[in-house]
């Protein structure tokens, strides 16, 4: 790469359990091959330290407050765009910048910052039959089923409904989360190679 040449910027937005890291890890392979270097950012590494400053909502199964993860007031994108724009501007920096999460395309500031928008459709039911597998595995809070299902439709799929699908718009490309990644993967990265 270039000293003078800037990163090409990949947005990954999509709902819960749609594909978003999965596909960021392909697209990431799939550029190695073709000779890039690639570092994805998962967006909610992003998400506020301090759970009491953040977005919440009342849990029925307990009556507690718990923190909603699937608002956009739950992550801190001004320390999200500041990193990006340190990677960006780096020595080492690294030929793509993979942005990964549920808000890529809604916040206006980062959508702006993208050089290719990225959306993952899954059906609603798939999307929640790969949440919950995945949370009884561990790893990600609970595993009790009742609390998955209930934090599911309480939170994550209200979340989706008013954040997270409105933002579909704003993409350049829709690619389907039960797609073969390792080929769309390919296609997206001969795109970016070609830009």
């Amino acid at each position: 790469m270039s000293s003078g040449s800037l990163p090409v910027v990949v947005g990954i937005a999509g709902g819960s359990a749609s594909g978003k890291t999965t596909f960021a890890a392909a697209l990431e392979a799939a550029l190695a091959v073709g000779g890039r270097r690639a570092e994805v950012i998962h967006m909610d590494k992003y998400a506020r330290a301090d759970r009491t400053q953040g977005p919440a909502f009342r849990f029925s199964l307990t009556g507690e407050m718990l923190f909603n993860m699937n608002h956009p007031d739950a992550f801190e994108i001004p320390r999200l765009l500041a990193d990006l724009e340190a990677r960006a501007a780096a020595e080492d920096r690294p030929d793509v910048l993979i942005v990964e999460g549920l808000m890529v395309l809604h916040d206006a500031a980062l959508r702006e910052r993208l050089d290719l928008r990225l959306f993952l459709e899954l059906e609603e039911d798939q999307r929640a039959l790969r949440r919950m597998l995945r949370d009884l595995a561990g790893g990600r809070g609970s595993r009790d089923p009742q609390f998955i299902a209930a934090y599911y439709l309480e939170c994550a799929r209200v979340g989706h409904a008013r954040y997270v699908e409105p933002s579909r718009v704003y993409a350049d490309l829709i690619l389907r989360g039960d797609s073969e990644f390792g080929r769309t993967a390919g296609l997206v990265a001969r795109t970016i190679r070609g830009a």
